[in-house]
């Protein structure tokens, strides 16, 4: 997959910014004629509603309105509302002229669902919500939805934009953000600056009904950036599939999650089929996960990771994400018995794994494996992955019907655990010039059951870390800047602040990389994980990161 048209930024771009932009397309978008509908505790139903003056006074007067293209529901700033709004297909507005439902000033109203879902937008598309703050009574109470977007039509026909804008949804029994579809789903789909949080059974979930041999995605043209999600805690008594992921996209043609946090998700989930995650992708083809940071995300059962592709994915990538201290996998690629679509060229690159794994031992920082019908064309590349004694190993590789290539990487271990252990190992399974370092222990590679005590030793017995009969790869202390305390998620810094990690003086990282593009053919991005450009030709880095650290100067 080439995806040189995603150019890495960190900077975080200003909610209030993001939100003016899009409520500027908004007013531009508006034709003549539309109608600006007002709502205030001081209303009164049986007013117009179509000034300050004549506002109305409930959601069930809203809910009753026959709202048209640029048509808009402004609800007063600061207030709080309590009902449940439903828009259907008599609703809907255009991609030129949405039907929208706001607030009037900054400061958003609130809308208290109580037992219910708090905004039901069934069949309607050209919609949009902004500056709005939905609560339930409470995870454990509500039985519904925070927001809840769905297409039951019968065809397999998507509805056309959808926008989600600066929304605080919590205390929901199902997701805080469900956008759903049975054949046909949604088309161009922005949610930005939106916060799921205190619900049951997840934060955000992007997802289609299709059955598991459907060989259709519902949803296209979806983008999630600067949202986060965060004490979703799972269902401990939903045991069919996973609950308590942070957000996922599920059966999408066409993503990218950019800028996301999750933190704290999942800690309930019980069910043997699944945990939570905190940001992933399923059965979906070309979305991308970029600059985002998945840490403290727990499980009762399984799973309960940072990052993964998962099942039925194609052409999807991974790349620049930091995953930290989280029960499960920091970074996962697996797919699982009857998924839609085989598992191929999908791509994990320029992330970083710090001290996950922690609640499993058979888990790992870097976690690959099929239990479905395999996968091909997998690329994972100049990766950071570091793991703790609490788990036996910083990768695990089960290469049952998984081909795939492992280059450029970083794995470190400390105290019992080992840097890599591989199990099933075909020749489609390659490692070619990874470091391997196993910190307060001597060196081990665990491999098809043997154990292997030096890096040349293992290679002279799988035919590993070599190319062509040359030898590559090392055991070798990556001297990397070390990790500084965990701030607070509150004071989390951006990820370009992030200071460990980064080549110290002498560092191998900084020029013992193989160069992907001349040797390979593999198209390697733009940049390191802090954007730095990486050389157009030659040695490249090893790792996640070729800027060194401040104290350090690059020969």
């Amino acid at each position: 997959m080439t995806t040189s048209w995603l150019k890495p930024g960190h900077s975080r771009a200003p909610a209030n910014l993001a939100r003016l932009g899009i409520l500027l397309l908004v007013i531009a978008s508006t034709p003549a004629g539309a109608t600006t509908y007002f709502v205030r505790e001081t209303g009164n139903d049986s007013a117009g509603g179509d000034s300050p003056t004549t506002a109305w006074r409930t959601i069930g007067r809203v809910n009753q309105a026959h709202l048209h293209p640029g048509d808009r529901v402004a609800f007063q700033s600061g207030e709080s509302f309590a009902g449940n709004l439903h828009l259907t297909a008599e609703c809907s507005g255009a991609t030129n002229a949405s039907v929208v439902i706001n607030s009037t000033g900054d400061q958003p109203a609130t809308l208290l669902a109580g037992t219910g879902t708090g905004i039901l937008i069934e069949n309607a598309g050209g919609c949009a919500l902004e500056n709005l703050i939905i609560v339930g009574a409470g995870s454990t109470t509500n039985v519904g939805y925070g927001v809840r977007c769905d297409n039951t039509r019968p065809e397999s026909v998507p509805l056309d934009y959808l926008r989600l804008v600066n929304l605080e949804v919590r205390g929901f029994g199902q997701q805080g953000i469900l956008v759903g579809g049975e054949r046909g789903g949604f088309r161009h789909v922005l949610i930005t600056n939106c916060v799921a949080r205190e619900n049951l059974r997840g934060g955000m979930e992007i997802a289609g009904r299709l059955p598991y041999d459907s060989p259709a995605y519902v949803h296209a043209d979806v983008t999630v950036t600067q949202c986060r999600a965060f004490d979703n805690t799972g269902d401990p008594n939903y045991m069919k599939n996973h609950s308590g992921s942070g957000i996922v996209l599920y059966q999408v043609d066409g993503g990218l999650m950019d800028h996301c946090t999750a933190w704290n998700n999942g800690g309930l989930c019980r069910s043997r089929t699944g945990g939570g995650v905190g940001l992933w992708t399923c059965s979906s083809r070309r979305v991308v996960i970029q600059h985002c940071e998945s840490f403290r995300n727990r499980t009762s059962s399984a799973d309960g990771g940072g990052f993964d592709i998962d099942g039925g994915s194609e052409n999807c990538v991974l790349q620049y994400n930091y995953s930290h201290d989280n029960d499960g996998p920091g970074l996962m690629v697996y797919t699982y018995p009857y998924a839609q679509h085989p598992d191929r060229d999908n791509v994990v690159r320029f992330n970083i794994s710090e001290n996950d794994s922690r609640k499993s031992r058979t888990y790992a920082g870097l976690w690959v494996r099929s239990d479905g019908k395999g996968m091909t064309g997998v690329q994972i590349y100049n990766n950071t992955v570091q793991v703790g004694p609490w788990t036996d190993q910083a990768v695990y590789v089960d290469g049952n019907g998984v081909e795939a290539h492992l280059r450029n990487n970083i794995f470190i271990a400390k105290g019992r655990a080992v840097p890599l252990r591989a199990e099933k190992a075909k020749e489609h399974l390659r490692f070619e010039n990874n470091l391997y370092w196993r910190d307060q222990a001597p060196f081990q590679i665990a491999w098809e059951g043997k154990e292997f005590a030096s890096l040349e030793e293992w290679r002279n017995n799988t035919g590993q870390e070599s190319i062509q009969g040359a030898p590559v790869g090392m055991a070798k202390n990556p001297a990397l800047s070390p990790p500084p305390a965990e701030p607070q998620p509150e004071a989390l810094p951006a990820l370009n602040q992030l200071a460990a990690f980064r080549p110290l003086p002498g560092s191998p990282a900084l020029t013992a990389g193989l160069d992907l593009r001349g040797k390979f053919g593999v198209e390697p991005g733009f940049c390191d994980f802090f954007g730095l450009a990486l050389p157009p030709a030659g040695n490249s880095l090893l790792g996640a990161i070729g800027q060194p650290a401040p104290s350090s100067k690059q020969d």
